[in-house]
């Protein structure tokens, strides 16, 4: 257990830092408008999950039939949901959701190539 805990030592400080920082922002902020502000937030993107999504929501990646949106599966018995577009969307709008809905390990590789060029896909 000590072992763990100082190999961990730096990212728990940095999370206990930053969980400081974000409280004292919030309530700066002020609470309601905090709560006001999520609440929003969530039905923005809940109105984005009916327009973009098949199914409105998450979909295991079996179901996913666009490979560039299936998210990777680590070996074990850990299933990574993804999210699979909506059939018929107009192209600009199919492009917006895409980016929306493309996963982590994917998304990388398209920052990557933004900002280095070349072929450094995972």
């Amino acid at each position: 257990a000590a072992r763990l805990r100082a190999w961990n030592s730096l990212d728990w400080e940095l999370y206990a830092h930053l969980n400081r920082s974000f409280w004292r922002r919030a309530e700066a902020f002020g609470a309601a408008r905090l709560r006001e502000e999520v609440a929003r937030l969530r039905q923005h993107r809940a109105a984005l999950a009916r327009r973009c999504l098949q199914g409105g929501g998450p979909l295991p990646a079996r179901a996913i039939p666009d490979g560039r949106l299936r998210p990777f599966q680590p070996p074990g018995r850990a299933q990574i949901l993804g999210y699979a577009l909506r059939a018929g969307l107009p192209p600009a709008e199919r492009e917006r959701c895409a980016r929306l809905a493309t996963p982590e390990l994917q998304y990388k590789d398209i920052l990557d190539q933004r900002q280095f060029g070349g072929g450094n896909a995972s």
